[in-house]
């Protein structure tokens, strides 16, 4: 059995990763003077510029959502390209509206824009297509029209040199207002029949005429290869599918040039059914096991064939709320195993979309039927779960991850299970979120400027490859620039009370997954708080420090002048009010208040100088805390008749 602790992986992981993609410097006019200049981990598939939303949605709920995503924190958007749309009515016959528009305005909300270039207009597919659509359907496959392959990849990458050209941001030959979209993915999911009715050599050769032409449009585009559906790296059914990975392999065996053609590894680690970390799984295909897999991949690829480390992306990953009993959900696979696949009402246990794959009037349940049990979660658990998947990909390296979905382009009319993995809404309930987006909000808003550093001291879970993954805590630390140490803890299963170890001086506060704020208290360098399977942020403030300005305090007088008052700030950073006190060492200063209990204080010192005789005297006030003392020296000088000059007010 396989064990590795999470912290020598982690350890391992901070050597290997690859370096942040950069991008090339943004340019100042238009939108994407605001758009991020580097690839950054929080995105989220958006489908701003989807044809389904015209009707459904229309420019004004667009608007509504591209503002909706930004306020809870996506960075990114994930935007479909259709060919199938864009170039519909014939070759170089181009369509671009509705794209530059909401591409635009996405870019003016500030995201950057991941996008994807897939399908095939009806002229430019593969002559046997529907041949292929009927040989997968009778393996139980619905595969539509425009995923097949195009018949000549040069028109493929024509395609993609106009759409890159056009959103490149270079002011040459751009759309209106110069959206810029900085990352593109070819294609998608290529290793399901359903979008790829075609072979992993026909891929290979689409893969590279595409990265080429992009890269010819714009030689700084990062082009990642289409998501891949990943398990463990060499599953294959009996239908025909394969794990992305051994598709990915096959594709470069057909052809090797697909190995340089592409500039990240994105892919789709769905498990639609259980937790990402779900206790009892086998190791290798928690999520945990199958980011291992997928960059294990890559570096034994990169050492057997050369060419630069490549980041790995998560650009699709979600959990489905469609629940067992409402008639949309597939939920063929349990109800099939309480009675007989071979009964030919086997399709009465489907839902209608879950049905409708599968045409036929009479027979039994194909091989494949099984993959229709796909259970929904609960709200509080997509909530939970989708916290728990971007703390592990987090830890792992993961470059960048976009989550599936923000809210469903078919506003629900598709009937699908898919459309309820969306966190906010549908249009007629006013897009309102459900908790799992306002966990993401509070999830960008805690760690987004925070840097992964490795496992908490509360942390017990140790990856088993092949093995079940036991039940366990989590204890995910992240530091932020200003020195506050972030521990993102969780149990996979069950609930307990726990104590961490708090740094002397600091103070504590516990957030929930939600977003509610609670103090602790430190007793004896403890914190003590319950942990269950919805994720809390235990967050210690900076280290703590103990300011006192100005440097000094000097003044002159005579010895006829009244006292003098100057104000000095304390200001204590990093911890909970403490008590301080202040005092100075000569009779002619005398500081006021003499002690308090704050984060910040001002202490006016007076500096007496009556019946002193002509000198320079000096002293010194003293502040004294827990976490130290400070001293501001003092310096009075008198004379008898000070010079003072006035510089008189002068107006026009």
């Amino acid at each position: 059995m396989r064990t590795h602790t999470f912290r020598r992986i982690c350890g391992l992981l901070a050597v290997l990763v690859a370096a942040a993609a950069l991008l090339p410097p943004v340019r100042a006019q238009g939108p994407a003077a605001i758009q991020p200049a580097r690839i950054s981990f929080f995105g989220m598939n958006t489908y701003f510029t989807g044809l389904e939303r015209n009707a459904r949605d229309g420019e004004a709920g667009v608007r509504t959502l591209v503002g909706r995503g930004r306020e809870i924190g996506a960075q990114w958007a994930r935007e479909e390209l259709s060919w199938g749309n864009i170039e519909r009515n014939g070759k170089g016959r181009w369509s671009w509206e509705p794209f530059d528009s909401r591409l635009r305005a996405a870019a003016e909300a500030g995201y950057g824009i991941v996008g994807m270039l897939l399908t095939t207009p009806r002229w430019a597919r593969v002559a046997d297509c529907a041949a292929r659509q009927s040989r997968y359907a009778a393996a139980g496959v619905r595969a539509e029209d425009y995923w097949c392959p195009p018949a000549n990849p040069q028109d493929f990458a024509d395609y993609v040199r106009a759409v890159v050209e056009r959103y490149d941001g270079d002011g040459r030959a751009d759309a209106a207002g110069s959206p810029r979209v900085a990352a593109w993915q070819l294609w998608n999911e290529p290793n399901a029949w359903e979008t790829w009715p075609g072979s992993p050599a026909e891929f290979a050769v689409l893969l590279q005429a595409g990265y080429a032409a992009a890269k010819q449009a714009d030689p700084t585009a990062i082009v990642a290869v289409g998501g891949l559906y990943v398990f463990d790296g060499g599953w294959r059914d009996n239908a025909g599918h394969s794990d992305g990975l051994r598709f990915l392999d096959e594709a470069i065996a057909a052809n090797p040039a697909a190995w340089s053609s592409f500039d990240a590894l994105a892919i789709h680690p769905y498990m639609p059914d259980v937790a990402p970390d779900q206790p009892g799984l086998y190791g290798a295909v928690t999520l945990f096991g199958r980011l291992l897999t997928a960059r294990s991949w890559l570096e034994e690829r990169t050492r057997a064939r050369g060419g630069p480390a490549r980041p790995l992306w998560i650009t699709e990953l979600g959990w489905s709320t469609c629940a067992a009993g409402e008639p949309d959900c597939y939920t063929g696979g349990p109800a099939l195993a309480g009675g007989d696949p071979a009964d030919p009402d086997w399709r009465a246990t489907l839902g209608p979309s879950a049905a409708a794959a599968y045409p036929a009037a009479e027979g039994p349940a194909p091989a494949s039927a099984e993959l229709t049990a796909l259970i929904g979660k609960t709200e509080d658990q997509q909530a939970s779960y989708l916290v728990r998947a971007h703390g592990i990909a987090l830890a792992l390296a993961v470059q960048h991850m976009s989550w599936f979905q923000l809210e469903d382009k078919f506003d629900g009319s598709a009937r699908n299970f898919w459309e309820e993995a969306a966190i906010l809404r549908t249009a007629a309930e006013g897009y309102a979120p459900k908790p799992a987006a306002v966990a993401y909000a509070t999830l960008t808003r805690t760690l987004g400027a925070a840097a992964y550093t490795g496992a908490g001291p509360l942390h017990t879970y140790a990856h088993v490859g092949n093995g079940p993954a036991p039940a366990a805590r989590f204890d995910l630390r992240f530091q932020t620039a200003d020195g506050r140490t972030i521990d993102l803890i969780w149990r996979n299963s069950g609930a307990e009370q726990v104590a961490m170890p708090v740094a002397p001086g600091r103070s504590v506060e516990l957030i929930a997954r939600d977003g509610a704020r609670a103090p602790l208290q430190v007793e004896a360098g403890v914190a003590r708080f319950a942990v269950g399977e919805a994720p809390v942020y235990l967050v210690q403030s900076g280290a703590p420090a103990l300011a006192v300005s100005p440097g000094e305090l000097a003044a002159i007088a005579s010895p006829r002048d009244r006292p003098l008052t100057l104000d000095v700030r304390v200001a204590v950073s990093g911890v909970s009010p403490v008590a301080w006190s202040a005092r100075t060492d000569v009779s002619w200063a005398s500081a006021s208040p003499s002690s308090g209990q704050a984060g910040a204080a001002t202490i006016r010192v007076t500096l007496d100088p009556r019946g002193l005789r002509p000198g320079t005297y000096r002293g010194a006030l003293t502040v004294e805390t827990a976490l130290g003392a400070r001293s501001v020296p003092l310096r009075l000088q008198v004379l008898d008749r000070p010079f003072r000059l006035y510089i008189p007010r002068v107006a026009r």
